[in-house]
Formats: structure tokens, C-alpha cells, sequence
């Protein structure tokens, strides 16, 4: 494998490194809306059950 070869493989393994933390990194935001929300959904539930409003 010569230099031109090898300098190619590289550039493809770092772009698919670069993609997959970016992919990553879209899950993780995704993810942790949705807990955000559930967590959210929970406390709501909660505070209306306090206030009677659940029967």
C-alpha cells in the first residue's frame, strides 16, 4: 500500500468517525427530550392529582 493508498483509508475512517459522533450526538438530544418530557408529563400528573383535580 503506498502513501496515496493509505492516505485515502484515513480520510474515509475519519469520516466515518466524524459521522457516527454526530450521529451520536442527535440520539443523545433526541433521547433526552423525550425524558424531558416524560419527566415533565409526570410532574404534571402529580400536581393535578394534588390539586383534586383526578377522581
Amino acid at each position: 500500500m503506498d502513501k496515496k493508498e493509505y492516505d485515502e483509508i484515513e480520510e474515509q475512517a475519519n469520516r466515518l468517525q466524524s459521522e457516527a459522533g454526530r450521529r451520536c450526538n442527535q440520539q443523545i438530544k433526541e433521547v433526552n427530550k423525550y425524558h424531558e418530557g416524560y419527566i415533565q408529563g409526570v410532574e404534571d400528573l402529580l400536581i393535578t392529582i394534588r390539586r383534586g383535580g383526578v377522581k
